[in-house]
């Protein structure tokens, strides 16, 4: 009976070992792809494999992005992903007509 109390202890520890490592990997799931964004200067920026979850700021307002992730995003019109959001699903890109991003989340 003791054996058997040690087998069951030893495999709910190895169980939940392993949860909480599958855990932690899948919290840091990243989007597979490139995000785009046009600055309003006329050039580009790029973000590349973003992790999800992480709020991206862009270097310099946007007036369009090619979210080309395999990831939904969401850019905002102010730094920090706060403010008037505008979604931006996988594989689209859009031109905005006076909105201006200044970051993105995705995920």
């Amino acid at each position: 009976m003791k054996s058997l109390r040690c087998t069951a202890r030893a495999v709910l520890t190895a169980g939940a070992a392993f949860l909480l490592l599958a855990g932690t990997a899948l919290d840091t799931q990243a989007a597979t792809g490139t995000f785009v964004y046009d600055r309003i200067d006329g050039t580009h920026g790029a973000i590349t494999n973003p992790v999800d979850g992480v709020c991206y700021d862009f270097d310099m307002p946007a007036h369009g992005a090619d979210n080309q992730t395999d990831t939904d995003a969401v850019v905002y019109d102010t730094y920090g992903c706060g403010g008037t959001s505008q979604p931006l699903p996988k594989r689209t890109g859009e031109t905005w007509g006076s909105y201006r991003a200044e970051s993105v989340v995705f995920g």
